[in-house]
């Protein structure tokens, strides 16, 4: 991991950490039983920490996007919702005011870390503030992480491919 960091010009370059809230992460979330199992065998949660502690400790700047809603969902249509957003409404999940919104103890933001606001859907760039956060710092390498690859990562790391923010580099667990 520190080979590949070492490689990236730090001042352009930043990692988004997307959705690591008790919801996911902790036991008693409410999708953590889903993904139970894949956090235990690729052991996310401490390669997670290392990342974000060497992002910190190298300068790259530290992103978080958590996924939050009203207590009443009002962010929502309330009429042919379907899908993801249809599923965490009903399970009630993500609540800004709920300890399984919150971001987890592990990966709280601290000193010069920002948190993307404003995350509704599965592009932490659609009704976010990250465009302008990228483009305000200079970012041009952005590095994805978090909750899930097939949904949320993915759907930001092609919004991010598209807006010219990606690296030659890629790593996994």
């Amino acid at each position: 991991m520190a080979t590949f960091v070492d490689k990236l010009e730090v001042t352009k370059t930043a990692v988004l950490f997307i959705e690591y809230q008790n919801e996911f992460c902790t036991e008693g979330g409410k999708m953590y039983p889903a993904v139970k199992t894949v956090l235990d065998a690729t052991n996310m949660l401490h390669n997670s920490k290392q990342l974000i502690e060497v992002a910190r400790a190298k300068g790259i700047k530290v992103l978080h996007a958590p996924i939050t809603f009203s207590d009443d969902f009002r962010e929502l249509a309330t009429e042919n919702l379907f899908g993801i957003l249809a599923n965490i409404k009903a399970g009630n999940a993500f609540l800004a005011s709920d300890w399984g919104g919150k971001i987890i103890d592990s990966m709280a933001p601290v000193g010069h870390d920002i948190v993307v606001q404003g995350k509704r859907g599965l592009c932490a760039f659609a009704s976010t503030n990250l465009d302008f956060i990228l483009r305000q710092n200079g970012i041009e390498n952005l590095i994805l992480c978090g909750f899930l690859t097939n949904c949320c990562v993915e759907s930001t790391m092609r919004t991010a491919y598209e807006k010219g923010m990606f690296t030659s580099h890629s790593i996994s667990w």
